[in-house]
């Protein structure tokens, strides 16, 4: 068996012709299932070389999926590389499609991790939604952020609800700081950023006396942007009411 994943592995990474390639990743698939456990890591690095290298498309989402099968397959041996994976691909990726895809997939494997790699996946959503370029990514990880901790819920579990909560915290402060950062840029962006942490808010309520009186000032906050326009930059007593607002929504998800 060795010597044929060497083999595979060789022409999926190397072969000039492209159909010899896809053949080469759809029977190391094949050979997973029997395979011992480091053979089984060998076939899924395999698989993460080309899912964040191939220049060529259908070849990245074959290899993407034949790991995601191997790990609903068989987790344990490769669950690492799988989260490592897709991380990077979501936070790297130079195709949009590839890290919204990615940012799916990692909820889609939450269940199989463990708490450890939970930990990992939650940070990596939060870190997307709170700091992604594009707003479609933003909003993407951040509602697959609340999927996983209404899973860490339902499931019931107190350690895990705990790194749950720790993702969402981490979130709704980053997500404070570049509404008051955005304060400073233009009014434009600072109404997507306030549009970004009202729909946060209100998925990720928090038990706080002052979180509906927080909630209060940023749709208060929005409806002045409504009202006056987003043309050009804000005047100075608009960037001080900004920033009161987002320091106020990140003491609210400062939670001991």
């Amino acid at each position: 068996m060795q010597h044929s994943i060497d083999t595979h592995r060789e022409t999926a990474l190397d072969s000039p012709y492209s159909r010899d390639r896809e053949e080469a990743i759809e029977s190391l698939a094949e050979l997973y299932p029997d395979a011992p456990v480091e053979d089984k890591r060998t076939i899924a690095e395999a698989f993460r070389e080309i899912t964040l290298e191939s220049t060529h498309r259908d070849e990245r989402e074959l290899a993407r999926e034949e790991l995601l099968a191997c790990f609903e397959s068989e987790s344990d041996p490769i669950e690492e590389v799988v989260v490592e994976t897709l991380t990077e691909l979501a936070d790297d990726s130079k195709f949009s499609d590839d890290r919204l895809d990615a940012i799916d997939a990692l909820r889609e494997i939450y269940a199989g991790l463990g708490e450890t790699l939970r930990g990992e996946v939650g940070k990596a959503l939060a870190e997307i939604a709170g700091n992604a370029t594009y707003e479609d990514e933003r909003r993407r990880a951040r509602r697959r952020l609340s999927d996983i901790t209404r899973m860490e819920r339902d499931e019931g579990s107190d350690e895990e609800d705990e790194g749950g909560e720790e993702a969402v915290d981490y979130l709704g402060q980053s997500l404070a700081e570049h509404l008051e950062a955005a304060a400073h840029d233009s009014a434009t962006a600072c109404l997507q950023r306030a549009e970004e942490v009202r729909e946060f808010m209100a998925e990720h309520p928090v038990d706080d006396s002052a979180y509906e009186d927080v909630r209060e000032d940023v749709e208060g906050l929005i409806e002045a942007f409504e009202a006056l326009g987003t043309d050009g930059e804000l005047a100075e007593d608009r960037i001080r009411r900004v920033e009161r607002i987002a320091s106020r929504v990140e003491q609210a998800y400062m939670r001991e």
